[in-house]
């Protein structure tokens, strides 16, 4: 695996005219290229450092309700990969 770094400044913005939502790394805009790497998602990337910056999910209502249902409660995986959350004892 390639080497990490920490994610200084994450902000998500969402357009709902458009429906997409960004999830921007860093404050100031920057010339960028965009790859879509997965369906209707696009990466931006600087073209001569590579660094992201930023993710644009196209249709995000869509994926949101596919995942969550109509009214936004999780409706489950058939996935056997979890994580389980236990609540914080203080």
């Amino acid at each position: 695996m390639g080497k990490t770094r920490p994610i200084d400044r994450l902000k998500a913005k969402y357009d709902a005219e458009q429906d997409i939502l960004y999830l921007m790394f860093g404050d100031q805009a920057r010339e960028a290229i965009a790859e879509e790497v997965g369906d209707e998602v696009f990466v931006r990337f600087e073209p001569d450092t590579h660094e992201i910056v930023d993710v644009e999910f196209l249709n995000f209502s869509a994926r949101l309700e596919e995942a969550f249902g109509p009214e936004m409660k999780y409706i489950g995986s058939k996935r056997e990969e979890r994580i389980l959350f236990l609540p914080r004892v203080h």
